[in-house]
């Protein structure tokens, strides 16, 4: 590909980012998807045809911005799940283990904040929904074999598919962090919801 076919593929990359930038701060500030396609151009800087040569309409743009802050949190995970499955760096109980992982992974308010708004939209949209199926997100199968494994290195074993395993662990995770601003003991209470899931989805090897 020459400079002169890559200078247009570049700037349409930076009108997306700026765009996306534009739709995060505004979230964050309202903390609803509810703006108008001519306040998120005039944050980011652009005109309408700009945002319509990048997006079909805002909930694309948040369903967008959604899917990118995901792909962040399940990378910084799989990262954490890898700490916990070498031996030389992994905890001795499940629990420490469990606990160390939700310590490798940022707070990222927004984006919990951001797929609570998301999920109730979808709840009332089916088309909507299918933005966000968790069946269609390739780090899920990944995420459950990763979780199997940990289990297996505390002599657990899922009596579920590694795909559901997946999905229940993150919806106890994501429930927990949902209800931080309300719960004095937010930590506690997300540690006990992901650890309380793996053990109540696995039985003991031995037992198997």
């Amino acid at each position: 590909m020459s400079s002169s076919e890559q200078r247009p593929l570049r700037r349409r990359s930076e009108t997306r980012r700026r765009l996306l930038a534009a739709a995060a701060e505004l979230f964050d500030e309202q903390g609803t998807i509810r703006q108008s396609v001519e306040t998120i151009c005039t944050r980011a800087g652009y005109t309408r045809g700009a945002f319509y040569s990048n997006f079909g309409s805002v909930d694309d743009l948040y369903l967008a911005l959604h899917h990118e802050q995901a792909a962040g949190v399940w990378e910084r995970l799989l990262v954490a799940l890898d700490t916990q499955l070498d031996s030389s760096t992994r905890d001795d109980s499940l629990d420490g283990g469990v606990e160390r992982l939700l310590e490798a992974l940022p707070p990222e308010r927004e984006w919990y904040a951001l797929r609570a708004v998301l999920l109730a939209r979808a709840s009332a949209d089916t088309a909507f929904a299918q933005g966000m199926q968790l069946d269609q997100n390739p780090f899920v199968d990944e995420l459950g074999l990763r979780f199997q494994v940990l289990a297996a290195a505390h002599g657990r074993v899922p009596i579920v598919d590694t795909a559901l395993f997946a999905k229940a662990i993150v919806a106890a995770h994501t429930g927990a962090v949902g209800q931080a601003a309300v719960d004095s003991d937010a930590s506690r209470t997300q540690l006990a919801a992901v650890a309380g899931v793996i053990r109540g989805l696995t039985a003991p090897a031995a037992a198997i």
